[in-house]
């Protein structure tokens, strides 16, 4: 199992699985031992669907099927410690294996941040006795939220005072999010204080607890906020630019997989200031990301120029060649800037193949296939995206983009289902206008003027004209087409 998990594609023959672990024995007396192994494998893993498959050639796992964590950006540790076959064909494969993960780490610009001073970061709830369940869900959306952003920038955190890991300590930060309840308003605060219980850092906002959607936005600024002073206090206590760079890179990867959690020129200055740090091709590829967004987004923004953001990804595939992720990115703007189909395909697919449990990989390979008319293979992509994000920060923006490939190859239905399951966590203008154009395509137009009204509510100078213009980032001529269609039903002038 170990041996396929760890091959590239999860399938091998079966002579060179036989060859590996059963050297020393007879072609017959190996080829019964590896039947016998993989009966047992079967019967254990295959009850409720096919994760163990073979041929009379090969044996492979259905990777649709099984999460990889050796593959996951930030995986550490030695692979397969502690196993000892006493068989020269296995130890030959793993110490290659081993040598061959530790060069990928090198691909992966996040993999690990730079050394912490003895610090934990304690994160607490505090609602009344009379709190509400309304406010209840509100705070715990906040908390999870918290906890994510500041993991996801390399910060250990202890949910609880007290819990797992002893009393806080001087040099201990604890967190608190409260709630109050106000009429038909509320109030929700975000204090930091230090192990003497000095306050360091404090935000507060009103919200109306009805009011999800506004809600969800106050959310993601509190938690930037304090990923901001997160940033801050820990790069002044012993990281210096080092660790400043990699909490930057951190904070603009998660702007990029969360569309509307941070504003395009927050997700730049991010990249500005990791780059200002240490100069990586990740840091090049995450600026010109951001600068794509801009234009993507077309809400009161300077269009910045198209050869000093294309420089940025030409620069981060000079440093990083073998960065799967910025190989993804810098794909995606070879189709979206210059629609240069083949160059965006090929580049996310080799981002594919060097980052193959990557999800963020696996969502621009799926924009690739899309643009380039490959409508079944795109779903298929974006299916394998969605399964790599679940339960990430970036499900919401793989589920747009299985909207727009279910779109492109007739699965309307499939479509909307994905992009209003997307919109319940981002507010991303593209998948609005998918689900207009849907919803268009199904007679539904009551809904689908719903849509094109909260599309105009971003782009009041909305026209068909616009629609029409190359200016107008839409790349697929069918997609253009499409969106037309469904304007000019909905009433667009």
């Amino acid at each position: 199992m170990a041996m396929l998990a760890l091959t590239r594609n999860h399938r091998q023959t079966r002579t060179w699985l036989q060859d590996k672990l059963w050297g020393d024995r007879g072609p017959a007396q190996a080829a019964a031992s590896l039947r016998q192994s993989l009966t047992t494998l079967r019967t254990l893993l295959n009850s409720e669907t096919e994760v163990l498959s073979a041929d009379r050639t090969w044996i492979w796992l259905e990777r649709n099927h099984v999460d990889f964590d050796h593959l996951a950006p930030g995986c550490q540790g030695e692979i397969l410690r502690g196993f000892d076959l006493r068989e020269e064909g296995f130890n030959d494969w793993l110490r290659q294996t081993r040598s061959e993960f530790e060069r990928r780490a090198l691909r992966w610009g996040l993999a690990e941040p730079p050394s912490q001073p003895d610090r934990r970061w304690y994160v607490h709830l505090s609602l009344s006795s009379t709190a509400d369940e309304g406010l209840s869900e509100i705070g715990e959306c906040l908390v999870e939220k918290i906890i994510e952003a500041l993991s996801i920038i390399g910060l250990p955190v202890v949910i609880g005072a007290e819990r797992d890991c002893g009393p806080v300590r001087a040099t201990d930060l604890v967190t608190r999010v409260r709630i109050l309840r106000m009429g038909s308003t509320g109030s929700l605060s975000l204090s930091v204080t230090d192990g003497f219980g000095s306050l360091k850092w404090q935000v507060r906002r009103e919200i109306a607890p009805k009011r999800w959607y506004v809600i969800r936005n106050v959310q993601y600024e509190i938690v930037h906020l304090l990923q901001d002073f997160a940033i801050r206090i820990e790069a002044n206590s012993l990281k210096g630019a080092q660790w400043s760079a990699h909490a930057n890179r951190c904070q603009a990867l998660l702007g990029m997989l969360v569309p509307g959690s941070m504003m395009p020129r927050d997700i730049i200055g991010c990249g500005e200031a990791a780059l200002a740090a240490e100069e990586t091709g990740l840091s090049h590829a995450l600026l010109g990301i951001g600068h794509l967004l801009q234009l993507n987004d077309r809400k009161g923004h300077l269009a910045p120029d198209s050869h000093q953001v294309m420089e940025c990804f030409r620069t981060a595939m000079r440093l990083s060649p073998e960065n799967g992720l910025t190989l993804a990115m810098a794909g995606h703007s070879y189709g979206f800037l210059l629609h240069d189909l083949e160059r965006n395909l090929t580049l996310t697919k080799e981002a594919v193949r060097l980052l193959p449990g990557h999800g963020a990989c696996w969502i621009f390979y799926a924009i690739a296939l899309t643009y380039c008319g490959k409508a079944s293979e795109a779903v298929r992509a974006a299916r394998t995206a969605v399964l790599l994000c679940r339960g990430t920060v970036a499900q919401a923006f793989a589920l747009a983009i299985e909207q727009f490939a279910n779109l492109m190859a007739g699965q309307i239905r499939r479509a909307i289902q994905s992009g209003e399951a997307s919109l319940e966590h981002i507010l991303f203008r593209p998948t609005i206008m998918d689900l207009m154009t849907g919803y268009a395509l199904l007679g539904e137009t009551s809904k689908g003027r719903d849509k094109l009204n909260a599309l105009m509510a971003r782009e009041p100078d909305l026209s068909i004209d616009m629609l029409r213009s190359s200016d107008y980032p839409i790349v697929n001529p069918a997609h253009r087409e499409l969106t037309l269609h469904a304007a000019r039903t909905l009433g667009l002038k």
